[in-house]
């Protein structure tokens, strides 16, 4: 059953907000040669939106290979670690260009081989992950220095810096003037809204997707039809990493029990409630799968649904009111609306 449980990890489906990604990289990667200083690009966005995909995605397309002058290495891909410092980032950078010995020397010997090995493999990009480590989470600053550090490397070595976290690294950005300079207008990455209809099409056009693979091993409810893509939606909070979260459980749960039976509603709600963080932690989220649910959208509903996969303690939250006449929309109108 290899294939079925692997499918939900290997299959990228590019939606428009990913294919605009990739294609503002390429052009960045593309006249990364050509331009008089560094650029930098930053793909923003709450968790599980895809930006780690991307960034994958176009570095697989790039990857390192040998020619008559040594290994080149096309694009440097490496996470910011936690609480970074010069020293931990040089560090991280140099095990992504496969050095044997990454943390060995000082901060400043660090530098300057990072420095030297990207001009000798021909590095033209530079992607960091997670850029949100570079604000402190207990004091809200900036670490500055390493920040300062990173802007003075992409400017020696004439690199294109694209970066991806969470909207807090914009602080990062924003309080550098210098590095603001480099960078271009942010890719925003954002969730799928039910509400609005050309985010739903391109959520039901990916459950489409996610079906025709699926549906190759197994039979199953249509995901893409109205009411189990809203079942769905439900579940998922419109994220694409929770999407993910719960179809690989699915498929592991019924890849483990070795049977030929379809995949099931129950077979769903056991994978949501096993797989997702927030459906035990947010109060009053939907059991979308659950054989007893009763579909009774309300804005509130969806407003709840909206925060999964935040870090918001929703059990210290008050609630927001919402008047009765949008609480009493019909799942007709909600499915539909426009």
């Amino acid at each position: 059953m290899t294939s079925s449980a692997t499918t939900v990890e290997r299959f990228i489906i590019p939606h428009s907000a990913f294919i605009d990604a990739e294609r503002r990289i390429e052009q960045c990667f593309d006249f990364s040669t050509a331009k008089g200083e560094a650029e930098g690009l930053a793909l923003i966005g709450e968790s599980r939106t895809g930006k780690t995909s991307v960034l994958t995605s176009f570095a697989a397309r790039h990857k390192p290979y040998r020619n008559s002058d040594g290994m080149q290495v096309p694009i440097l891909f490496a996470s910011v670690p936690s609480a970074p410092t010069v020293k931990s980032l040089a560090g991280v950078m140099l095990e992504a260009l496969q050095v044997p010995d990454p943390d060995r020397g000082t901060e400043n010997e660090r530098t300057r081989r990072l420095r030297t090995l990207m001009k000798e493999c021909g590095t033209k990009m530079v992607m960091i992950d997670e850029f949100q480590h570079f604000v402190d989470q207990g004091t809200h600053k900036v670490m500055h220095h390493v920040a300062d550090w990173l802007k003075r490397l992409i400017d020696d070595t004439r690199s294109t810096l694209v970066i991806a976290g969470l909207p807090s690294c914009m602080a990062v950005i924003d309080q550098n003037p210098q590095l603001a300079g480099r960078f271009m207008a942010p890719i925003q990455m954002t969730r799928f809204h039910w509400q609005e209809p050309r985010l739903r099409r391109q959520f039901i056009a990916i459950l489409q997707c996610f079906h025709k693979e699926i549906s190759k091993e197994f039979d199953l409810p249509d995901l893409a039809s109205e009411e189990m893509a809203f079942r769905v939606y439900l579940a998922t909070g419109g994220l694409m990493g929770y999407l993910a979260k719960l179809l690989r459980q699915v498929l592991r749960n019924v890849a483990g029990d070795d049977r030929n039976e379809p995949i099931t509603l129950r077979d769903l709600h056991n994978a949501h409630m096993e797989a997702i963080w927030s459906a035990q932690r947010i109060p009053d989220l939907p059991k979308p799968f659950d054989g007893r649910f009763q579909f009774e959208p309300t804005v509130e509903v969806l407003d709840r649904v909206s925060r999964i996969g935040t870090l918001t303690e929703e059990t210290t939250s008050p609630r927001r009111h919402v008047p009765q006449s949008r609480r009493d929309r019909s799942l007709n109108e909600i499915l539909t609306a426009k």
